[in-house]
């Protein structure tokens, strides 16, 4: 979704060793963003949608990550097959800003 990748793409740049829970943390996502050629801001804190700003990677109640592009009020949510909303019950907790690489335009 935010790469353009398959899942089984990005899923492969994890080493989740013998786990068949894919759980990933911040650590995990920022080093395949990072080897992707994505730049992020600083993790930030977040108690409300208002907090989140630009496009950025959020870390919502019931430990899952989405996408949200604040500028449009779009939610990218990958447990959500319909397709991106313009509202969510999420809860955010924090968040990491980014931006596409240069060559990726």
């Amino acid at each position: 979704m935010l790469t353009g990748k398959p899942y089984d793409q990005i899923a492969s740049m994890i080493d989740w060793g013998d786990q068949t829970n894919h759980y990933t943390t911040w650590k995990e996502l920022l080093g395949v963003l990072t080897e992707l050629g994505w730049h992020t801001g600083g993790l930030c804190k977040a108690v409300s949608w208002a907090d989140v700003c630009g496009v950025a990677v959020v870390h919502v109640e019931k430990d899952h990550f989405i996408l949200y592009d604040a500028n449009n009020r779009i939610f990218y949510d990958p447990g959500q097959s319909d397709g991106p909303d313009r509202y969510t019950r999420l809860v955010p907790m924090s968040f990491l800003p980014v931006q596409p690489p240069a060559n990726s335009a």
